[in-house]
């Protein structure tokens, strides 16, 4: 029996760890955390709530991908792979502990929107990030060609 898929949205822990086997083989172990948020309705602030640590182990192709990458600690990224649990023993005789791996088979940055001030303007822009080069009239904060009769290229 296969083990079960999983496509899951998470921020790194830490920068990857790329490692090789003896045969060379590179390896690349992530660390996940994904959460949810939720309204204080006496406080009216967001809050943390549910929390998910889990752990990701890529091989081969897969792992040289996510060293030239280039990903680092806080990234958000999308993980698909087969999700497994490895058990063990702690060094307490007799306390188990066990933890979430996917055997990560595709990743790669999860793109959102910017939050603060982001979104499409009615003036043509997105966002307040940078400023276009002089001289550019598609940075001139109004959608050229549209209204002044004159051509947008």
């Amino acid at each position: 029996m296969a083990l079960p898929s999983i496509t899951v949205t998470a921020r790194l822990v830490d920068a990857p760890e790329i490692r090789y086997s003896q045969s060379g083989t590179a390896i690349a172990k992530l660390r996940l955390v994904s959460n949810s948020r939720k309204l204080n309705r006496d406080t009216q602030q967001w809050e943390d709530a549910d929390v998910w640590w889990g752990r990701g182990t890529a091989f081969a192709r897969t792992a040289e991908a996510i060293a030239e990458a280039n990903l680092q600690k806080g990234d958000l990224v999308t993980v698909r792979g087969e999700v497994k649990t490895d058990q063990w023993e702690d060094q307490q005789p007799g306390a188990k502990r066990s933890a979430d791996e996917v055997i990560v088979r595709d990743i790669g940055r999860a793109l959102t929107p910017p939050r603060q001030s982001g979104g499409y303007a009615a003036n043509g822009s997105f966002g307040q990030q940078g400023s276009a080069p002089s001289g550019d009239p598609w940075g001139q904060g109004g959608r050229p060609g549209f209204g002044d009769d004159q051509p947008p290229f």
